[in-house]
């Protein structure tokens, strides 16, 4: 006659639950009494022999996990052991036992799509930023980000059958080394790697995420460098002699509709100068709303993507404030509209500057309008300009001060610093003290 083997201490038992079944032994731990004093019982598995029941007690009580246990059978316990177990009171305990194995062993494909439905835009939501600029608070990409991702997924198709949890780094840098992509394709990869490591342990779908071990070099002298959690990137700034030629621009269409073509190329040359001494990121100044510019007080409101951007003070350098006064127009929603009264938005400019500037204008096609921004801060840099000043300026966060400080930097010191960007060598080196609001020049 099969008996119940009782442990010592109260750690439960291994129980014979009768002939016939596959798994006759339980392992049974007592959770609680009812009102009357009644053990109130849970079985945490079964198995083929007594001392598999045995083994898995011992285990469990050394390292001890959530259990689900039916809500009516939870709320019947009124005394819980000393040490109580971790309980999970569900409806359905079968139910979310699947889930949870589902999600231990989620496919990168799996995960994505599961990303992609709490972290990334509807069509509808992408409608809405295109035409209004405006996205759900719980959405934390933009448009063209979510672009980015989705592209960087089809890119990474030899892991979508992979099970997540189970990919280390040494699997993400195989692909990509194997992956035949470019410098851009390979950065975008590793951002999607980071983003679901990131989403996948907010969801306890992994305990450790590999992808921020991530180093390699690719084929030029941008490098990805993610040991904390970043790309690291060398990008190409402007020259002197570039920024020289965009003052100095002379439009180069020809043929038919001769004046359209100009003004296109015309736009784009403005739109770097701009970028060049803003440094807000392209889709930011082309979203600026026009009752936000202030030419009076040379600043104008804007910015997009990060907390530490979202609606900051942005300067107006005196050397193009005579482009904000051409582009203003009271009458107009936007800082910059098409003839048809439509913003310009990001896919209006990029293609003006594929078909009516690239190939136009040589000496600086190599550039992108994002380039202008980190040409900005360099210079700035060059500058001795504080860079809790600089980010404040173009929206970075300062991961070393606190939000206070950052948030009071004034618009008078913002305006002070970016005054001293010239793009002209000289012997002269700048020190900007934002305590003080003075500068000081040394030869």
């Amino acid at each position: 006659m099969k008996t119940n083997k009782k442990r010592t201490n109260g750690k439960g038992s291994a129980t014979f639950l009768g002939e016939n079944r596959e798994k006759p032994w339980g392992a049974r731990i007592t959770i609680g009494k009812d009102i009357n004093g009644t053990a109130i019982r849970h079985y945490i598995d079964t198995f083929e022999t007594e001392l598999d029941a045995l083994v898995c007690l011992e285990n469990y009580h050394k390292e001890p996990y959530p259990l689900y246990i039916k809500e009516d059978k939870y709320n019947r316990i009124v005394t819980f052991p000393k040490k109580p177990y971790p309980l999970v009171a569900v409806k359905d305990p079968h139910a979310d036992i699947v889930e949870k194995v589902k999600r231990d062993n989620y496919t990168f494909k799996q995960l994505f799509e599961k990303f992609q439905d709490i972290k990334m835009l509807t069509k509808e939501e992408e409608q809405l930023e295109k035409i209004h600029h405006t996205r759900p608070k719980n959405k934390p990409f933009g448009r063209c980000y979510c672009l980015a991702l989705k592209t960087a997924f089809n890119n990474s198709k030899p892991l979508h059958d992979r099970v997540y949890k189970e990919l280390r780094t040494s699997d993400f840098m195989k692909h990509l080394e194997n992956s035949g992509k470019g410098n851009d394709p390979q950065r975008q990869m590793v951002n999607l790697y980071l983003n679901l490591d990131k989403f996948a342990l907010e969801e306890d779908i992994i305990e450790k995420g590999y992808a921020q071990f991530i180093n390699i070099t690719t084929n030029s002298k941008k490098e990805i460098k993610n040991s904390k959690n970043q790309t690291i990137k060398k990008e190409k700034l402007f020259s002197y002699e570039q920024i020289d030629y965009l003052w100095n621009f002379t439009p180069k269409s020809t043929g038919i509709q001769l004046h359209q073509k100009q003004e296109r190329e015309q736009f784009i040359r403005d739109f770097w100068l701009m970028l060049l001494y803003a440094g807000t990121r392209a889709d930011e100044l082309l979203s600026v709303y026009t009752a936000n510019v202030f030419l009076d007080k040379n600043y104008f409101i804007g910015g997009l993507k990060t907390e530490a951007g979202i609606n900051r003070e942005i300067p107006i350098h005196p050397a193009v404030k005579h482009l904000y006064e051409k582009y203003y127009n009271p009458n107009n929603e936007f800082l910059f509209t098409q003839p048809n009264g439509k913003r310009i938005d990001y896919n209006y400019y990029l293609y003006h500057y594929q078909y009516n500037f690239k190939d136009l204008h040589t000496e600086i096609s190599q550039h992108t309008a994002h380039d202008a921004r980190h040409t900005l801060r360099t210079e700035l840099k060059k500058l001795n300009i504080k860079d809790i000043i600089i980010n404040a300026i173009i929206g970075h966060s300062n991961d070393d001060v606190g939000d206070d400080v950052y948030t009071h930097i004034s618009i008078e010191e913002k305006l002070e610093a970016i005054k001293l960007v010239t793009y002209k060598k000289s012997n002269n080196l700048y020190i900007f003290d934002s305590n003080q609001q003075q500068k000081t020049g040394t030869n």
